[in-house]
């Protein structure tokens, strides 16, 4: 799910601390949505940001003179604007490292279209007013859920009058559709909880979001695998070792019967691995190759008294070809391995 936010849904609440826009940036962080903000709405926050701390400056100076006045002895003093503002780039500066929030920027390219648009009055233009800001969103956003084919967009806005029709404020104006038909509308952020939340925090979406923020690949099931199920492998690849006579890995074909013995197994990689959430957990699949040295022995028929009943002839190391199963849940932990076939790759 991709949410685009614009600058009202954000309006006084310059750093996601109200209920419901903590909890959106919280699905964020947990890779549970993508979220979006585009330059010009973090630049017009800033801006509201910068002018709160100057108004608050201006009461403060107020009662710093009334205070002279009054004899009051308590030191007041004037908030530091710059440090402020460093504050505030600092949050969105570290919000550019979650893997889910994405700051999108606007294109100079844009310019012509917007011209265009405010002359013509084309949305989000109307003949009252002409928000440049508002079409610089709009265009960023547009372009850059089509630029990256993405399905499943929300526009988090309360700025239906320029972005919807009149009778319909959860779709987007018809102006608007030549540049993008991806966009649903959601006028806030506790109505966005409301009816996605459900959706959001359902075990499937909950552990696929866990999923994604895995490298999921070879490596990393060939690791659990080592890790969990190592000493399982070793015992059916020993079984399958015990139902081999030296005829099955050996070129020469022997009168006699006889037996393999094997020792240590080691995984070495795997191939093909994939996964299907079920509900919380994931069902990971694929093959692994593991190797095994062997010796192989033959029945010695015409010994002599005292001698050993089989012979060593040859030693081998066999590659086996496993396929294989298991589940996974939250911190990789793993269970129930299951081995659906296993055969001979290669003999060395």
């Amino acid at each position: 799910m991709n949410v685009f936010l614009d600058t009202n849904i954000l309006y006084e609440d310059y750093f996601f601390d109200n209920k419901s826009p903590k909890k959106i940036l919280e699905y964020a962080r947990n890779g549970v949505i993508n979220l979006y903000m585009s330059e010009i709405v973090r630049l017009e926050l800033r801006w509201q940001f910068q002018k709160e701390i100057e108004a608050k400056n201006r009461e403060l100076s107020k009662v710093i003179k009334d205070s002279k006045r009054l004899k009051i002895e308590t030191e007041i003093t004037l908030l530091d604007l710059n440090s402020q503002l460093e504050k505030f780039d600092r949050f969105y500066s570290r919000l550019e490292h979650i893997d889910n929030f994405t700051i999108v920027h606007y294109k100079n390219e844009y310019l012509p279209d917007i011209v265009d648009r405010a002359i013509y009055r084309k949305k989000p233009f109307t003949e009252e007013k002409t928000e440049l800001k508002d079409a610089l969103i709009w265009k960023s956003y547009s372009d850059f859920v089509e630029s990256n084919q993405l399905e499943d967009c929300i526009l988090l806005t309360n700025n239906t009058s320029d972005f919807c029709p009149k009778k319909d404020k959860s779709k987007i104006h018809p102006d608007l559709l030549a540049d993008t038909e991806k966009f649903s509308v959601i006028n806030s952020s506790f109505e966005f909880l409301k009816t996605k939340s459900p959706i959001l925090e359902s075990p499937i979406v909950q552990f696929q979001a866990y999923m994604n923020q895995l490298d999921f690949n070879d490596d990393l099931v060939k690791e659990l695998i080592i890790e969990n199920f190592d000493k399982e492998i070793e015992k059916e690849v020993h079984k399958k070792i015990e139902n081999l006579s030296p005829n099955d890995i050996l070129n020469s074909d022997y009168w006699y019967d006889g037996y393999v013995s094997g020792s240590d197994v080691e995984i070495l990689d795997c191939e093909d691995v994939e996964y299907e959430i079920l509900a919380d957990n994931a069902l990971v699949s694929g093959k692994v190759y593991v190797a095994c040295e062997t010796e192989c022995y033959q029945y010695n028929a015409a010994r002599d008294h005292g001698e050993e009943t089989f012979t060593y002839i040859n030693d081998q190391t066999i590659i086996f070809e496993i396929f294989f199963n298991f589940d996974m849940r939250e911190n990789e932990e793993c269970s129930e391995f299951e081995i659906t076939d296993l055969d001979i790759n290669e003999v060395n």
